[in-house]
């Protein structure tokens, strides 16, 4: 989820373990958890197998720098089994019970979200949709003992990466591959709810919120705490900037007594007079997001989905609004906007009527979505955009529980909205948003 920053890169620190006959094991450079555990490679192993599994040896490090702020602890694994016959490469997500991660997770329902869709929504996504599409990496097994993890395979392994996302964006040509696995997602979605009355109550009651639980008062809720502090901090700091017009920042300034309960009425996936409804992803910005590219290594082929824990079922305009604000290049983001909203649908339309499905939505239908939910689009550029175009720095402590203590958090925002990839983005857009009556 975001809040938290994956390296493309990260250092392999490693830690090998050895199970062979008087060979002690042993942990070598980087001390693992105690969760991570031969026990839980060989459940997963197993689980995946169906049958009994040896483990030889195995090594395994962070998928992730240390001290990123991010929900959970991403581990890569390399374990040979069977005698050395067999080896995969694996990725293990944890998600300790620690601190404010811990709470915000049980808020979301991250865990029982994220091992529900990879086990068993995607599957059958892959299956409906037709033509091998992929949603996400192999799941090959969940548990919550001893703490919330969930076993992948590794998709660096297949060839994939992430983009940098201090660079400023995604290209057009990324962003048209995001749109086309966006729009087949929805589709996927949208066959699944139209098989049985039980698939669509299924989706609307087990993915009935996504950023916000409406259980939780907004005053009360710590995600909403930390956009509203971004608000406040985006006031100040732009305060001092020529080229934004005045009249941005008073209109910004009035949003400030109400801003959370405006977010959490603007994130309710079902919305009355919606064209149509799909499962969301939820969180697809640049990190949620892995590439795989031509024997050029520039010219990119494919794309993938990573982390599913904030998944809602309602708006497809959430997913098309947090994308379209969040992912593209300034030079994309509103210049070519609506040519990727053409290209999602054309996607979307096919793959729906190869399938079948009657009453397909559209382009009408399309934008209807799109403009509906554009007051979220002022909320991602006031407070997320800054956390994604972050420069990346050594000093600063980037853990989840960091970004909420108070004079640290400061110091964060401080280095956030300062950022000059931030500014060249985000003056356009709230021009454009002001200029259409977004801004109040």
């Amino acid at each position: 989820m975001l809040l938290g920053d994956r390296t493309p890169n990260a250092p392999h620190s490693t830690s090998a373990m050895s199970t062979s006959a008087g060979a002690p094991k042993q942990q070598q450079q980087h001390q693992l958890p105690s969760y991570l555990t031969e026990s839980l490679i060989q459940r997963s192993l197993e689980h995946d197998l169906q049958r009994p599994v040896t483990i030889d040896r195995f090594t395994a490090g962070p998928a992730t720098a240390a001290g990123d702020n991010y929900l959970s602890d991403v581990f890569w694994i390399r374990v040979e089994y069977d005698g050395g016959a067999s080896e995969k490469r694996l990725l293990a997500k944890c998600m300790p019970d620690i601190g404010d991660r811990g709470a915000t997770l049980d808020v979301l329902d991250a865990f029982r979200k994220e091992s529900e869709t990879f086990q068993h929504l995607l599957p059958e996504f892959t299956r409906l949709v037709g033509g091998g599409e992929q949603f996400g990496a192999k799941c090959y097994y969940a548990t919550t003992e001893p703490v919330r993890t969930i076993v992948f395979e590794d998709l660096k392994a297949l060839g994939f990466r992430m983009c940098d996302r201090t660079k400023g964006g995604l290209d057009y040509d990324h962003m048209t591959l995001v749109m086309r696995k966006i729009a087949r997602f929805h589709a996927a979605s949208m066959l699944y709810a139209k098989q049985s009355a039980e698939h669509q109550r299924r989706l609307a009651s087990r993915y009935a919120y996504g950023l916000h639980n409406p259980q939780e008062q907004p005053e009360d809720s710590r995600i909403l705490q930390a956009l509203q502090k971004g608000l406040e901090k985006f006031i100040s700091v732009a305060g001092g900037w020529p080229e934004l017009e005045g009249g941005v920042l008073r209109q910004l300034e009035g949003l400030l007594p109400m801003f959370k309960e405006r977010i959490a009425g603007c994130v309710k996936p079902r919305q009355p007079g919606a064209r149509y409804e799909v499962l969301n992803h939820g969180d697809l910005w640049s990190n949620n997001m892995m590439f795989r590219y031509g024997p050029d290594d520039k010219t990119v082929e494919e794309i993938i989905f990573v982390d599913y824990q904030i998944s809602n079922y309602g708006s497809p305009g959430l997913d098309l609004v947090y994308t379209l604000y969040n992912c593209p290049h300034r030079d994309v983001r509103i210049a070519r906007r609506a040519e990727l909203l053409q290209e999602y649908h054309r996607v979307l339309a096919d793959a729906l009527r190869k399938n079948g499905y009657d009453s397909v939505p559209t382009m009408d239908d399309v934008r209807e979505e799109f403009t509906r939910n554009e007051f979220f689009g002022l909320v991602c550029a006031i407070t997320f955009l800054p956390i994604m175009t972050m420069e990346r720095t050594k000093d600063l402590d980037l853990s989840f529980d960091a970004f909420f203590k108070e004079g640290h958090g400061e110091i964060l925002r401080d280095r956030q909205y300062n950022g000059a990839v931030f500014r060249q983005a985000v003056v356009p857009i709230l021009h454009d948003l002001h200029a259409r009556g977004y801004v109040r």
